[in-house]
């Protein structure tokens, strides 16, 4: 094995350089939600709108009837309706950004 040079400290490829600025003004200061109050949101959370992208393939392996039949979301249906979802990136590609957003819950 070689040796690999070794850079004393006061070599340093940064030294002189200007110390890095913040892009942005930080934040203000708020009080972030509790975990409890996002489960509640959660479960509170429509998710009527994701019934209307589940196709013949995604209801049938989730057990739901087929396609004209509605669909109710409920928060324990969503759980696997979102497991789908993120099983298949192509088919989450495909979903308007509302119905993405809402699998990110």
């Amino acid at each position: 094995m070689t040796q690999q040079p070794q850079n004393p400290r006061s070599e340093s490829r940064m030294s002189g350089q200007p110390a890095p600025r913040p892009v942005h003004p930080a934040p203000a200061e708020q009080e972030r939600p509790s975990f409890e109050e996002l489960t509640a949101q959660a479960e509170a959370a429509d998710y009527s709108s994701l019934a209307e992208h589940l196709d013949d393939e995604a209801r049938a392996e989730l057990g739901l009837p087929v396609a004209p039949a509605p669909v109710t979301i409920g928060h324990d249906l969503f759980q696997q309706v979102r497991v789908y979802f993120l099983d298949r990136p192509a088919k989450t590609a495909q979903l308007p950004d509302s119905v993405r957003d809402l699998l990110h819950l």
